[in-house]
Protein backbone atom coordinates (compact mmCIF):
# COMPACT_ATOMS: atom_id res chain seq x y z
CA UNK A 1 0.00 0.00 0.00
CA UNK A 2 1.31 3.29 -1.10
CA UNK A 3 1.35 6.56 1.01
CA UNK A 4 -1.49 8.07 -1.02
CA UNK A 5 -3.62 4.88 -0.34
CA UNK A 6 -3.17 5.25 3.36
CA UNK A 7 -3.36 8.98 3.44
CA UNK A 8 -6.67 8.80 1.77
CA UNK A 9 -7.73 5.68 4.52
CA UNK A 10 -6.67 8.07 6.98
CA UNK A 11 -8.84 10.92 5.40
CA UNK A 12 -12.18 8.89 5.44
CA UNK A 13 -11.68 8.06 8.94
CA UNK A 14 -11.89 12.05 9.56
CA UNK A 15 -7.96 13.27 9.63
CA UNK A 16 -7.73 16.75 7.82
CA UNK A 17 -5.25 17.00 4.97
CA UNK A 18 -3.11 19.84 5.44
CA UNK A 19 -2.49 22.16 2.01
CA UNK A 20 0.49 20.38 0.32
CA UNK A 21 -0.88 17.31 0.94
CA UNK A 22 -4.05 18.08 -0.97
CA UNK A 23 -1.99 19.67 -3.35
CA UNK A 24 0.01 16.12 -4.04
CA UNK A 25 -3.34 14.31 -3.88
CA UNK A 26 -4.82 16.28 -6.78
CA UNK A 27 -2.37 15.92 -8.93
CA UNK A 28 -3.44 11.72 -8.66
CA UNK A 29 -6.81 11.96 -9.74
CA UNK A 30 -6.82 10.95 -13.58
CA UNK A 31 -9.30 13.46 -14.37
CA UNK A 32 -7.39 16.27 -13.17
CA UNK A 33 -3.78 14.56 -15.07
CA UNK A 34 -5.67 13.93 -18.03
CA UNK A 35 -6.84 17.38 -18.35
CA UNK A 36 -3.19 18.57 -17.56
CA UNK A 37 -1.58 16.66 -20.25
CA UNK A 38 -4.88 17.97 -22.71
CA UNK A 39 -3.81 21.58 -21.82
CA UNK A 40 0.20 20.93 -22.22
CA UNK A 41 -0.28 20.38 -25.65
CA UNK A 42 -1.87 23.09 -27.23
CA UNK A 43 0.22 25.79 -24.50
CA UNK A 44 3.44 24.34 -25.73
CA UNK A 45 2.44 24.68 -29.55
CA UNK A 46 1.13 27.63 -28.43
CA UNK A 47 3.89 29.23 -27.49
CA UNK A 48 5.81 27.74 -30.09
CA UNK A 49 3.66 29.67 -32.42
CA UNK A 50 2.81 32.62 -30.78
CA UNK A 51 -0.62 32.25 -30.50
CA UNK A 52 -2.16 33.46 -27.78
CA UNK A 53 -5.77 31.64 -28.56
CA UNK A 54 -3.73 28.16 -28.05
CA UNK A 55 -1.93 29.24 -25.30
CA UNK A 56 -5.07 30.65 -23.36
CA UNK A 57 -7.09 27.24 -24.02
CA UNK A 58 -4.26 25.46 -22.86
CA UNK A 59 -4.15 27.45 -19.19
CA UNK A 60 -8.07 27.19 -19.29
CA UNK A 61 -8.01 23.25 -19.56
CA UNK A 62 -5.44 22.93 -16.87
CA UNK A 63 -7.46 25.70 -14.22
CA UNK A 64 -10.55 23.40 -15.12
CA UNK A 65 -8.64 20.09 -14.07
CA UNK A 66 -7.49 22.35 -11.04
CA UNK A 67 -11.27 23.55 -10.41
CA UNK A 68 -12.86 19.80 -10.65
CA UNK A 69 -10.27 18.95 -7.91
CA UNK A 70 -10.90 21.99 -5.41
CA UNK A 71 -14.84 21.78 -6.23
CA UNK A 72 -14.90 17.64 -5.57
CA UNK A 73 -16.29 16.78 -2.44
Amino acid sequence: MGWAEIKIQQYNQGEKANWLERRVLEHANPVHLGLQVLGAIPLIYGLWVHNWALIAVGVLLNFIGHLYCWLKK
